[in-house]
């Protein structure tokens, strides 16, 4: 077979969607390599999609349906074929319907990567089923449902403008690639920006040539924005025209606000008050300036009001819709999500969601997890039997480990689809083999608030028997009665999806990219997406739904003699989430969990570099290995998230993909379900944990 090259874009790496050229030589993917030439990209690619041929290829991948045989978690599988995999999926679910009603069925998937995500809840819905757990609550829905209820769309940092202030805050895409943005594109932006504000508890690449860093306190960006916007409407430096049209609130807002003077703000957040104010005025004075946010700020128990803060900063300033500014994305012409995800055929979702028995947004389109665990554990508000999950590894990535653990276990049937053998696959009856990108035709970004999507067309045939997600849930609801809203074959599915373009895919491929069109101040014809049509500073929506239309802080939880340091949490560069821990080329980057400290901390707890170091917060413990350094607080340590174990740790014993593995680095071990939640998301206490920490011998 003659050498074939094509061009794709990296997916399920993370958010990013890089181009690529790929080489296929004998049916097999041999060379990957950053296309210069892709619009989005423009040749830039992490080691994380360098690493799609490894992943490919990789020995480890699950090839073959496997049924448990033995103990649940007992490691022992049989073969078993597609046909029969499926047939018990249908037949157990229908099963589990009739006798506890469709929501005793839950869904769970961890970040959406492609139409997979869609899939899942269109058979949901299809269903009745009213519960698809995901990370929503943690992961981006904080910063949209409450910039939807403050001004009606996403606000996306317009990088491609000149600006006055770049303002990172709880970001940095250098290292992570935020949805939708590349670490190239914010470096392009920051040649033509004049301020360079980042606010975030460690010293990022971003804090060092930053003009004003603020070392904030883990867990306070809440008060923060909060004293920020004290100093912006106490010192006049709003944009009166824009605050006067197209606002509502101000004298509610300037009242909420009059509490966090930056004094007090600065004992609260452990940065000085001139800091807070020289800050706070860069960024007002800049005309346009913009705010580039992260996942960060959206792991505490105050996340809707610490995003609703920082659209506020956006809107109070004039910054909303202005080139330079944060904009609104308009998408390419697609088909529209609720549609295709049949949300007309479950008229009575919302009331029957887990959110609303919680007492928390029934906007969300997921379930938060731990909302999921608690049924499963209680039975209540209504027994949860059976769980399929997608692209999650809830053992590794839930809050409170133990409890999912134990929730796992009480199910009567557990499905997963996977790549390779995780912790969570290991307790499964069903484990599912996945095809990998590279592998089936797919759309990125769609569904997402970023106004583009990229084509991922196929290179190469499925390894074994592997099947994409699209298939194999598209399958199960065939068989359960609805052949007619599935497809004969998942192309038709991205037709449907491209319909709207009057494209093809394969025309669509050759773009590569779908950009929606740019414009701005579109209020100025139609005026804001709220009920008063425009930028509501106190929130109609909140209050209508119960909650405080005005941001409010909540005070950080004190540091003790018995948990004297604050525990946070980071990402590696090198892995997304809890994937890919099992690929050698990532792996050699960073082989260990480490635990960052500052050497004054290592000096004071008689901790070595290197040394395992044990973290304990009133939830558990957890070993990392130790890597000092003076990037942060005294205060403060850096754990690793997202560890399991495919080769064994140090003090670890057992085989790869036992339930356990990874455990004794696993940092949800150190989280909590029970304890106070965000009141309007759900969303955990993730990060800014009172900790502990000791040598190992």
């Amino acid at each position: 077979m003659p050498q074939q090259q094509l061009t794709t874009h990296c997916a399920r790496f993370d958010h990013g969607g890089c181009g690529f050229k790929v080489t296929v030589e004998d049916g097999v993917v041999t060379r990957l390599e950053p296309d210069r030439n892709d619009p989005f990209s423009h040749g830039y690619c992490c080691n994380k999609g360098r690493a799609a041929v490894e992943r490919l290829q990789h020995p480890e991948r699950l090839t073959q349906p496997l049924k448990r045989r033995g103990e649940r978690g007992s490691g022992r599988w049989d073969e078993i074929s597609w046909d029969e995999a499926l047939d018990q999926i249908a037949a157990r679910f229908q099963t589990i319907i009739e006798r506890f009603g469709p929501e005793a069925l839950s869904f769970a998937q961890g970040a959406p990567k492609g139409p997979e995500f869609f899939v899942m809840l269109r058979l949901a819905n299809l269903l009745n089923c009213p519960n698809v757990a995901g990370a929503q609550h943690v992961c981006h829905m904080p910063r949209e449902q409450m910039a939807m209820a403050t001004c009606g769309f996403f606000p996306v940092a317009d990088l491609d403008n000149p600006t006055g202030c770049v303002l990172v805050w709880g970001s940095n895409p250098l290292a992570t690639n935020e949805e939708g943005v590349l670490g190239s594109h914010l470096l392009e932006c920051l040649k033509r920006a004049q301020n360079l504000v980042v606010v975030d508890p460690f010293q990022t690449e971003l804090a060092k040539r930053a003009d004003h860093w603020l070392r904030i306190r883990p867990g306070s960006d809440d008060l923060m924005a909060l004293g920020w916007l004290h100093v912006i409407i106490e010192e006049g430096l709003y944009d009166q025209d824009f605050v006067d049209n197209w606002t509502v609130g101000l004298d509610q807002l300037r009242q909420a606000v009059a509490a966090y003077h930056p004094g007090v703000v600065a004992d609260a957040t452990w940065v000085a008050q001139e800091q807070i104010v020289a800050a706070a005025r860069a960024y007002a004075r800049s005309r346009p300036a913009l705010i580039q946010w992260g996942n960060a700020i959206e792991h505490s128990r105050n996340s809707a009001q610490t995003c609703r803060s920082l659209v506020l900063l956006m809107a109070v300033t004039g910054n909303l819709e202005q080139p330079g500014g944060n904009i609104r994305a308009s998408a390419p012409k697609l088909k529209r999500l609720a549609e295709f995800i049949r949300l007309a055929a479950f008229p009575d979702r919302q009331q029957k969601l887990l959110n609303r028995h919680f007492g928390i947004t029934p906007k969300l389109i997921t379930v938060p997890s731990w909302m999921l665990i608690r049924s499963i554990l209680d039975q209540a508000p209504y027994p949860v039997r059976a769980l399929y999950t997608q692209g999650t590894n809830p053992l590794v990535t839930y809050a409170a480990t133990d409890k999912v653990r134990e929730a796992l276990a009480r199910l009567d049937f557990l499905v997963v689809a996977e790549q390779v053998m995780t912790p969570t696959a290991a307790m499964a009856d069903l484990v599912l083999p996945v095809a990998l990108p590279l592998e089936f035709n797919d759309i990125g970004h769609y569904g997402l608030p970023h106004g583009f999507v990229v084509a991922r067309p196929r290179a190469v045939e499925p390894r074994g028997a592997c099947r994409p997600d699209l298939v194999i849930l598209s399958e199960i609801g065939k068989r359960l009665g609805f052949g007619a809203e599935f497809w004969a074959d998942p192309d038709e599915m991205l037709a449907e999806i491209l319909g709207p373009t009057g494209l093809s895919f394969e025309q669509f491929a050759e773009r590569g990219v779908l950009k929606g069109p740019t414009r701005y101040a579109t209020y100025r014809e139609k005026g804001f997406q709220t009920p008063s049509g425009k930028v509501e500073l106190h929130a109609s929506v909140l209050a209508k739904q119960g909650f405080a239309p005005v941001p409010q802080a909540v005070p950080p939880e004190p540091l003790t003699d018995a948990f004297p340091l604050l525990l946070t949490s980071r990402k590696p560069r090198d892995f997304f989430h809890s994937a890919y821990r099992h690929l050698n080329s990532l792996r050699q980057h960073h082989p260990q969990p480490q635990l960052l400290l500052h050497p004054r901390t290592a000096a004071r707890f008689a901790v070595n570099e290197g040394q395992l170091v044990r973290i304990s917060t009133m939830h558990g413990s957890v070993v990392q290995t130790a890597h000092l350094i003076e990037a942060m607080d005294p205060r403060v340590v850096y754990a690793d998230f997202g560890w399991w174990r495919p080769q064994p740790e140090p003090g670890e014993t057992g085989a790869a993909g036992d339930t356990n593995a990874g455990d004794l680095a696993n940092l949800n071990r150190l989280t909590s379900m029970d304890g106070p939640t965000d009141p309007i998301l759900g969303t955990t206490q993730m990060r800014a944990i009172p900790c502990t920490i000791a040598a190992l011998s």
